[in-house]
């Protein structure tokens, strides 16, 4: 469940309430933009680069403001800074850069950011599953049996395939009778006891009542059996809710982010309800979360933010800043690891698995350590296991983007695998 950030038009697919100061800006520049106002877009697009100068969306749209300007120095500027930050597109098909298309310097610019061949993947540890008619959110295995599980939001259920399942098959794990929503995130108890899903009902979902954002929970299933014991839902306060991603703390409390509303809720040890934890207006829309080394912070990726640090102990919140020669916008999946932190990259191309190491007071360093292989073309979240990080690679989400009239064919998805460096 990812909005864009890179698209061909002048727009913006974020869902802004009381939005923070760069996105409002960048919500009324594009109106001005498409009534025509482009002297009137260019202040407002210039003053969200100085708040966020690594939002590729701002960059894009400077660019396309100024070619049109007659402003070509400054567009081609904008367009460097999307080349320092690793991306790549199709400038040379952008209708809105077609005055700068004669120049040199362009034309630099178009083959730097033109996409790179695959790399070929000689990864034993990818495997397939074969099969697969729905949206593969997430993987995870249990350590003890070596079998493997995998959320399904469109068929509103969790798979498993066992260790000696060569052919890629994949058996549910949980009852059609539970009449689960979309599964997202997975993760298992300490004790083995509970597999925790986190669910929300979508468009693209089978069966009936398949309404984006209508309900959402966090479901305690039964690891013995596959059938769902306890369900928290998120209230029914008017607003639509998606809890896509969680993390359990040691003390056993459960955080979740809501990609629809703006808020971080909290299953305390033995509560029997969702509680509010953190909500804020400059919340965008909440994706990944995870513990730090120490537990003492979460770290939260918002897709159209960047990363959040959160003090458990303060509930104060701050965002990391980038590296010059990176971007943390298009971030989904966040997982701890030795020394930093894990994000999937999927709001920009080539979508792609960072590494990241959390700084106060400064830039916090990043590089790439997975990019550019077969099946990095819809990732989806994944999980750190014996000194490797394993990630859904075709998710299948923009097979059903928009919606098709036919569902499409079952097909193979891969989960790729990364050695943690």
């Amino acid at each position: 469940m990812r909005p864009l950030l890179l698209a061909a038009g002048f727009t913006l697919s974020v869902s802004l309430l009381a939005a923070p100061r760069h996105a409002g800006l960048l919500r009324e520049a594009t109106a001005a933009a498409q009534a025509g106002d482009l002297p009137g877009a260019l202040p407002k697009l210039e003053e969200a680069a100085k708040l966020r100068p690594d939002y590729p969306r701002v960059q894009l749209n400077l660019a396309r403001v100024y070619a049109a300007l007659q402003r070509p120095d400054d567009a081609l500027a904008a367009l460097q800074r999307l080349v320092d930050m690793g991306l790549q597109m199709n400038l040379a098909a952008d209708p809105g850069l077609a005055p700068l298309r004669d120049l040199p310097r362009f034309q630099a610019l178009v083959a730097a950011l033109q996409p790179e061949p695959l790399m070929p993947d000689a990864d034993n540890d990818a495997f397939a599953l074969s099969g697969v008619t729905g949206i593969i959110e997430s993987c995870l295995v249990d350590p003890e049996t070596q079998v493997w599980y995998f959320s399904d939001v469109r068929n509103r259920c969790v798979w498993q395939r066992g260790p000696a399942e060569n052919d890629g098959r994949l058996r549910k794990f949980t009852s059609d009778e539970d009449a689960l929503d979309g599964v997202f995130k997975l993760a298992l108890s300490a004790d083995r006891k509970t597999l925790w899903a986190a669910t929300a009902s979508l468009a693209v979902m089978t069966g009936p009542d398949a309404e984006d954002g209508k309900r959402s929970a966090l479901v305690a299933i039964d690891f013995a059996t596959g059938r769902a014991r306890t369900r928290y839902p998120t209230p029914d306060d008017g607003r639509k809710h998606l809890l896509g991603d969680f993390i359990v703390a040691p003390d056993g409390s459960l955080y979740a982010t809501d990609s629809f509303s703006p808020v971080i809720w909290r299953l305390a040890p033995g509560a029997t309800k969702l509680e509010p934890w953190l909500e804020s207006d400059q919340f965008l829309s909440l994706q990944g979360i995870t513990l730090g080394e120490d537990h003492r912070d979460l770290f939260v990726a918002d897709y159209a933010n960047g990363i959040w640090r959160i003090s458990l102990d303060h509930a104060t919140a701050s965002l990391l800043t980038p590296p010059s020669n990176s971007t943390f916008f298009g971030l989904d999946g966040l997982y701890a690891v030795p020394g930093g932190l894990l994000a999937v990259q999927n709001g920009v191309e080539p979508q792609r698995v960072l590494r990241i190491e959390p700084k106060e007071g400064g830039p916090s360093p990043a590089r790439v350590v997975a990019a550019r292989r077969p099946a990095m073309t819809d990732l989806a979240l994944g999980q750190v296991f014996n000194g490797r990080f394993h990630f859904v690679g075709n998710s299948g989400w923009a097979l059903f983007d928009p919606p098709p009239a036919h569902p499409p064919s079952a097909r193979t998805v891969t989960i790729l695998s990364t050695a943690i460096e």
